[in-house]
């Protein structure tokens, strides 16, 4: 039927989707809204130790299967005494045993895809959530999309205002002391304490306003910032070679790189102020193929092609020393 005008239409979405200030609130929601609580799930052996965290909170118990150095995997074959496998895409990247993993579970999945602007969604999937954080991707300081076959509404959720204050706060003055070329770090007051708001809370909560508006900004440019992240792992890639990953993302948050003596060279580095993040540190007991030897480098537009090859000569004398 010819139709013009009025109201405009909308298909309704047919997946849940919630806000939160973060990965590890959204791992919260997805926990509540598929009763997760007291049950068994299977862990990669690689990965953030907050989840380990959050789990406990719920008395969830946990196994684990193992990662190795091109971030690929193999599940056991039986998987009935698990409620839920948890997946990680790991820097944004989808390793091919990632996709077979997904096409066999029939358990709940739970996808981390805290690298990524927007969280993996399962078409075909009876039972699943998804989750990101653009605190780790972006500037933005509270603000993470949950996403899943049903969903606990995150309306009545409180703000947890401190943390974002600390955060916008601490960001604001390193945006002062890198304008003014200050070398006094004062700003990691503010950030770390913002840091502890986050880890001694334990609820869930909703992102702050500041937040909301960042995160249309980071939003509204995120074609342009797709195109810089990817000429800048491109860059990487080639002055690096045998040291990066051949895996490749839609979204370039981090590129990780591998290093036989990876603490030495990165607390050299820092002595010429260059901080490179470790995603992540081993869990006890794990012995991952990973967190021995992992280094992470940053390629959002903050960065170019000058600053990037002047980076990676850096680690390669390092690595020649």
């Amino acid at each position: 039927m010819f139709h013009i005008g009025g109201e405009q239409e909308l298909v309704e979405c047919h997946y849940a989707r919630e806000i939160t200030n973060s990965g590890r609130s959204s791992l919260r929601l997805i926990i509540e809204s598929a009763k997760l609580e007291g049950k068994k799930i299977l862990l990669p052996d690689f990965l953030c130790d907050i989840i380990i965290d959050v789990l406990s909170e719920y008395d969830i118990q946990v196994d684990f299967y193992k990662i190795d150095q091109q971030f690929e995997f193999t599940l056991p074959d039986d998987l009935d005494e698990y409620a839920a496998v948890y997946l990680i895409k790991y820097f944004g990247f989808k390793s091919p045993s990632y996709e077979i993993a997904v096409n066999r579970i029939s358990q709940t999945i739970i996808i981390d895809d805290v690298f990524s602007p927007y969280p993996e969604v399962l078409e075909s999937h009876s039972s699943w959530y998804s989750f990101n954080s653009l605190r780790k991707i972006s500037a933005v300081a509270d603000f993470s999309y949950a996403y899943g076959s049903d969903l606990i509404s995150s309306d009545n959720y409180p703000v947890l205002s401190e943390f974002a204050r600390l955060k916008y706060q601490g960001k604001n003055q390193k945006y002062q002391s890198l304008l003014l070329n200050n070398e006094d770090a004062f700003y990691l007051k503010s950030l770390n304490a913002g840091e502890s708001a986050l880890d001694n809370a334990r609820e869930i909560y909703r992102a702050s306003n500041q937040s909301t508006f960042a995160a249309v900004d980071f939003y509204a440019n995120l074609p342009n910032e797709k195109i810089l992240r990817a000429k800048n792992a491109e860059t990487i890639k080639k002055q690096l070679p045998h040291l990066c990953s051949n895996l490749t993302s839609e979204f370039y948050s981090f590129l990780p790189i591998f290093l036989n003596s990876r603490d030495k060279i990165r607390y050299e580095l820092m002595d010429s102020n260059i901080f490179l993040a470790v995603h992540w540190p081993d869990i006890k007991g794990c012995n991952n193929a990973l967190s021995a030897n992992i280094l992470s480098i940053p390629t959002d537009s903050r960065y170019g092609e000058n600053e990037l090859n002047a980076l990676c000569l850096k680690i390669e004398s390092l690595v020649n020393e």
